[in-house]
């Protein structure tokens, strides 16, 4: 049994018990092997070390020997994965080598290793989903993130009846029949989540209602996603330089579901610009206009005894008239302030068609007469192929006020 640590004073003598008690159990050993070991150690106490020559291994006694993990001189530095360098000898480096792993997509559970510089440098690891960010690269994200939903206008699809009882129509953000003024670079996102969307595919086409009117789908730059009536169901138009002036949108699956509702792009533009393409005021004041190089529409108007005259289509209009006119019946006649029609009649090859003015009726309300200059009525040109101009003037829609211009021909 070892006796410990002792302190010897100046001048004692060494005796044989301090060498076998102090200096034998307490030095290290040197044997050729094991066997040599063990013939001259024959009572080790823990604790006690020996070297073995011929493993170069150092050892120490607990309840038997023990081979430390000091076993001897380090004869070389081996690179292992991910690292370059090494060597046998001199001042050994190793090297990071990233290009000597093999590719891989990182996933978002990925650990990773940091040095916590505020903990004396601890060894921290943490997952790529957790890393953390620095507050200017926080800033530009929170900025793109900001462009990117400037960029992007979601608008919100619903399907309900159009007032009729009988006809569903896409509510876009809850409004129906209406015109969507749309900006080249942007991306407008007709969003189908809404369960009244089930079955009613939206798509878009240059034509209205689409494949139910001859057309078909636009799809440049258009994308779809989804199931309509479920989560994620959109159908989004990227609008570019080159994408019509006009667009419609449809369902695939039922007619007239798309309404009237316009998809207009860059139908509009201030100082000094122009309009494209056609531009619906919805009955708006349009104040302080000057009107140049101007034209109106020539709606022709089919002969018949009864003439159909729809102010929606124009305020000018023509016919040839192959019968005599016994009714007069206007649509879409301004219900506020005054609008007017001019027709243009011209007799056809046989000539002495009349026009009566005694039933003439306005948005489908009762036959009236309309009113003329001193209550004298109008009479046509009855020579064949004469010409007459006849104009219809409206205050609220009420029953017009007839002016006639007769009997144009060359002087």
């Amino acid at each position: 049994m070892a006796n410990g640590f002792k302190t010897f004073a100046v001048g004692e003598v060494l005796t044989a018990a301090d060498v076998n008690d102090y200096l034998m159990e307490q030095s290290i050993a040197i044997f050729a092997n094991a066997t040599a070991r063990d013939a001259q150690i024959t009572s080790p106490i823990e604790g006690q070390f020996c070297y073995l020559a011929d493993s170069d291994t150092l050892q120490y006694y607990t309840t038997s020997w023990q081979n430390t993990s000091l076993t001897a001189d380090i004869t070389g530095v081996t690179a292992g994965d991910g690292l370059s360098g090494g060597g046998s000898s001199g001042a050994v480096t190793l090297n990071v080598d990233i290009n000597s792993e093999s590719s891989a997509t990182p996933v978002t559970g990925d650990e990773i290793m940091i040095a916590d510089v505020s903990a004396s440098n601890a060894i921290k690891k943490t997952t790529l989903n957790d890393l953390p960010i620095s507050s200017a690269t926080q800033t530009a994200l929170d900025n793109i993130t900001a462009g990117t939903t400037a960029i992007r206008t979601d608008i919100v699809v619903t399907v309900a009846d159009n007032g009729s009882g009988s006809q569903n129509e896409y509510f876009l953000e809850g409004a129906q029949d209406m015109v969507l003024n749309v900006t080249t670079g942007f991306k407008y996102r007709f969003d189908q989540s809404d369960a009244s969307n089930s079955g009613h595919p939206l798509r878009i086409s240059t034509t209205k209602d689409g494949t139910h009117a001859s057309g078909s789908a636009y799809t440049d730059n258009v994308t779809t996603a989804g199931t309509p009536g479920s989560a994620g169901a959109y159908t989004q138009i990227e609008v570019k330089a080159d994408t019509p002036e006009r667009l419609y949108i449809y369902c695939t699956s039922h007619a007239g579901m798309g309404g009237d509702t316009q998809i207009t792009a860059g139908g509009f533009s201030v100082d000094g610009g122009t309009i494209r393409g056609d531009t619906d005021l919805n009955d708006n004041t349009l104040s302080k206009v000057l009107f140049k190089d101007y034209a109106e529409t020539d709606v022709a108007v089919t002969s018949g005894t009864t003439l159909a005259i729809d102010l929606s289509a124009g305020n000018t209009g023509a016919v040839t008239l192959g019968h005599n006119v016994t009714d007069i019946d206007f649509t879409n006649v301004p219900t506020n302030g005054t609008s007017t029609f001019t027709l243009k009649a011209t007799q056809d090859g046989t000539g002495s068609r009349t026009m009566a003015i005694n039933k003439v009726t306005v948005n489908g309300g009762s036959e009236a007469t309309a009113l003329t200059s001193g209550n004298a009525g109008i009479t046509l040109t009855t020579a064949a192929n004469s010409v007459d101009l006849i104009t219809f003037l409206f205050f609220d829609a009420g029953n017009p006020l007839v002016n006639a211009l007769l009997d144009f021909k060359n002087s």
